[in-house]
């Protein structure tokens, strides 16, 4: 799409309804990684829009799984709770609160490791190959047939960055609505620990995952994880009280990754989807992880006004990725997890995807809510 849309309202206006449709028009599992970011973005897309069809769909989805929610999912962890808040305050219909403080106490019954934080995947396979609709280019059915059967290794439990996202601003946001104290504790015992394993403090990056087999993260500083990072630690600090120490933390992580992204940035705008490699690819989805990301903090004064240099760019570069039919392009499928570079490297690009189509509409609010300010 041409990059003179990117400061029309009308024209970005119209650029999120076409994503939004598309999006409306996917094959949700209920859940799944990104489901969450999916439904942030078409809440965010009637916001943007005014089209309250965006909004409403996500409260008629939320109200469906509601009966579904005591037959759980291998990963109802990745629910979307910030969607079920946000509904909730929206609508104020009792039921979605009842079912965010259910999903809360559903995730505290997962075990802890020894250093207390959750694990919510315990028998994570490495190098999966993605799961590829039957119309991409490089589809194989015989590949696709065989997927679970094609993983190197099974590394166990591990904890993901992913989940940085999912669980502390949820727990965060619950905390906001109910006022009550065991959701701020939960939300710090939660994003606190999985801080703790998947921060880098000498990259100033996060790690893609964390293996409790080996005690060890995984050694590669993903771009869209680290997209995964900022946003669930930027979202959790909307919420936590600022004189928290965890708050002061977060705040500082905040300020040291945009620091260190904006040294990586490429000239394009862009970012490589291992953030430090030169062989690997630019991914799409990082730089709308990063105007959303960046312009929360500048706005909250969690990092400098200078910034805005890294967004215009980001945002700029974001736009060259828009199609007319409102696809995202260039986003990487779903990355299973590995311990080599060249795993990520050769994932597929072109997906129409929650995590790509979700991260450009709350991209687009974000950044227009930052401008309006």
């Amino acid at each position: 799409m041409n990059v003179e849309y990117m400061y029309d309202r009308g024209r970005i206006n119209e650029a999120c309804r076409r994503a939004a449709n598309l999006l409306l028009a996917h094959r949700w599992k209920l859940w799944f990684w990104a489901d969450s970011i999916g439904l942030e973005g078409l809440l965010d897309a009637s916001e943007v829009t005014g089209a309250a069809r965006y909004s409403g769909y996500v409260y008629g989805f939320l109200k469906a799984w509601i009966p579904r929610m005591k037959h759980r999912s291998h990963f109802d962890h990745t629910a979307a709770g910030v969607a079920l808040v946000r509904c909730y305050q929206q609508t104020g219909d009792a039921a979605l609160l009842e079912a965010a403080r259910d999903l809360a106490d559903y995730l505290a019954t997962f075990r802890k490791t020894e250093s207390g934080c959750p694990v919510h995947y315990e028998d994570a396979h490495i190098e999966l190959p993605p799961e590829l609709p039957s119309d991409h280019p490089q589809f194989n059915p015989e590949l696709e047939a065989q997927r679970r059967l094609l993983a190197t290794e099974n590394a166990g439990p591990c904890v993901f960055v992913d989940s940085i996202h999912f669980h502390g601003p949820f727990l965060a946001a619950l905390y906001a609505v109910t006022n009550e104290d065991r959701y701020l504790r939960q939300a710090e015992e939660t994003i606190g620990p999985q801080v703790d394993l998947l921060w880098d403090e000498r990259e100033r990056l996060f790690h893609h995952f964390w293996i409790e087999r080996t005690r060890q993260r995984n050694q590669v500083l993903w771009g869209r994880g680290n997209g995964w990072g900022m946003l669930g630690v930027t979202h959790t600090l909307t919420h936590l009280p600022k004189d928290l120490s965890l708050a002061q933390r977060l705040r500082e992580i905040v300020a040291d990754q945009a620091a260190r992204l904006a040294e990586l940035q490429d000239p394009s705008g862009d970012w490589r989807t291992v953030l430090d490699d030169a062989d690997s690819y630019l991914e799409s989805s990082i730089a709308a992880f990063v105007v959303d990301g960046f312009s929360l903090a500048i706005t909250r004064g969690w990092i400098s006004p200078s910034y805005g240099v890294v967004v215009e760019r980001a945002w700029r570069a974001m736009w060259t990725h828009v199609r007319e039919d409102g696809l995202f392009d260039g986003v990487s499928f779903e990355t299973f997890p590995s311990v080599r570079v060249e795993h990520y490297r050769r994932m597929p690009q072109g997906a129409m995807v929650p995590w790509g189509q979700g991260p450009f509409l709350t991209a687009c609010r974000s950044y227009l809510k930052s401008r309006e300010q």
